[in-house]
């Protein structure tokens, strides 16, 4: 990040503050950085969402790993 970056107010609970600061000073961060990387985790899951094809495709071939293991086992 750099000083060019768009700066915004943000109003925290006190609480949330104090635990944001101890996360920040255990990982070695700025708060800044925390609460941006915490952000930043959180949407993550938005960038590659699983589509139900591959869901099915995983759930079928899990069944099929399954289906050759109890057969080995008998």
């Amino acid at each position: 990040m750099t000083r060019e970056d768009p700066q915004m107010k943000l109003r925290l609970p006190h609480e949330l503050k104090e635990v944001l600061g101890e996360a920040a000073i255990a990982n070695n961060r700025s708060l800044n950085a925390e609460v941006v990387s915490r952000l930043q985790e959180s949407f993550a899951d938005r960038t590659s969402p699983v589509d139900e094809h591959t869901l099915d495709l995983f759930a079928e071939k899990v069944g099929q790993v399954l289906d050759e293991r109890a057969k080995r086992r008998k």
